[in-house]
């Protein structure tokens, strides 16, 4: 049995980590067609947070049935058009689009036009209200997440009511996939959502998955009301869970683990794939969620869809925080860090207490990826993070799923 474990990296957005929503309605059918929303980063700093998204339709009024251009255009704080997007799994911008009552899913890839721009075409089947998630990352900056509403005229169909699976188990486009959680799910609690992907016909192993955008599988969570909106691109075991390895670190470490080329233009496996995959991820709040597992196999990406519902978190004893003589106490909430920098002397031992005051947030766990240091922050609980830093500069720590972000700034003297 070959068996690859994914994490979610920090292309992962819960607007219930952010101060709020700010997404810009866009209505086709109005002659003014351009919209500018505010950006909704989990992660974004106070630089950051001035990205915007100028976009528009080709032709103003989108049409169910007929190709229409999306235009996506990203500015700065100074208004200025936003070029040269980072690459992040083989692609500039990600974008995904879904129907308001979550039975339509795709993910697109708007790709750069001369004047700064990013274009894809896209033909709506229906009518009705759509909801976008434009997921990029500007240069020298952290990932943002443009939520934007678009109408699009025609006839509408019947909407699809939201029901949870009674059983997590689905075969769509010649595969058989199961999910299963590796603990009880619910509101507050993180944990891996493990997946197995089967032939639907023989019922064996799927070992001839093939990489899409780079990986083996990647996962969309989306909430029923919209809000919270999870992009989980994975990476292999090894670079990030055993191995401390973080996104945009140069170490390489078997990355060819999963049995086939990162290479873009690879065109053959060089073994069979793994065909168990794993997400680890946090539902924010109760309630429905809709989750898209993507996998890749002759050449046709094949979307896996569940529905989870997910119960309030079980009541825990709340206590104190206890932080010890010579500790900095760094509080974690739905705002992030607080202090979310801290100033320090090269040398001179440093002591972190971490409290976590509730579970409405996704900071169950920190990371110091250069120190290797990896904690649990169980709620209520005051945790220590204790080392001496050995030369000068910025050591940066998160959250186990990269949402929230901070860092302790190493000075001289």
């Amino acid at each position: 049995m070959v068996t690859v474990l994914f994490t979610s990296t920090i292309a992962v957005f819960f607007t219930a980590c952010t101060s709020g929503t700010n997404s810009q309605a866009v209505d086709n059918a109005n002659a003014a067609n351009t919209a500018v929303s505010e950006s909704n980063s989990a992660n974004a700093s106070a630089s950051d947070s001035t990205f915007k998204v100028d976009f528009k339709t080709e032709p103003g009024e989108v049409q169910a049935g007929a190709p229409a251009t999306l235009v996506f255009t990203v500015k700065d704080s100074k208004n200025a058009v936003v070029k040269d997007l980072q690459v992040v799994h083989e692609k500039p911008m990600h974008l995904l689009i879904v129907s308001k009552d979550l039975s339509e899913f795709y993910h697109v890839h708007p790709q750069p036009s001369a004047d700064g721009s990013y274009r894809v075409q896209h033909t709506f089947p229906n009518g009705g209200d759509y909801k976008f998630y434009a997921d990029f990352t500007p240069p020298n900056a952290k990932q943002v997440v443009e939520r934007i509403d678009v109408k699009v005229s025609g006839t509408e169909k019947a909407k699809v009511a939201l029901a949870a699976d009674t059983k997590l188990e689905k075969s769509v486009d010649g595969v058989k996939v199961t999910m299963k959680p590796s603990a009880k799910i619910e509101a507050g609690q993180e944990l891996t959502l493990d997946f197995a992907v089967f032939d639907a016909k023989t019922g064996k192993a799927a070992t001839d998955l093939q990489n899409y955008l780079g990986e083996l599988a990647h996962f969309v969570i989306i909430s029923e009301d919209l809000l919270d909106f999870v992009h989980a691109h994975p990476m292999a075991k090894g670079e990030k869970m055993d191995g401390m390895k973080m996104d945009g670190d140069m170490k390489e470490k078997d990355h060819n683990a999963d049995g086939h080329s990162h290479v873009a233009d690879a065109k053959k496996a060089n073994k069979p794939s793994a065909y168990e995959v794993s997400a680890h991820t946090a539902f924010p709040r109760a309630g429905l969620y809709k989750l898209w597992a993507q996998f890749q196999r002759g050449g046709k990406v094949i979307s896996v869809p569940f529905v989870v519902n997910v119960p309030a978190g079980s009541a825990k004893q709340v206590k104190a925080a206890n932080v010890p003589a010579g500790a900095t106490k760094i509080t974690i909430s739905s705002k992030g860090y607080e202090p979310s920098s801290i100033s320090i002397v090269k040398g001179q031992p440093v002591k972190l207490a971490f409290y976590r005051a509730d579970s409405e947030n996704c900071g169950g766990e920190v990371v110091f990826a250069k120190q290797k240091i990896r904690k649990k922050l169980p709620v209520g609980e005051t945790i220590l993070v204790e080392f001496t830093p050995t030369e000068a500069g910025e050591i940066a720590f998160a959250c186990g799923m990269d949402m929230l972000s901070g860092k302790v700034i190493v000075t001289e003297n």
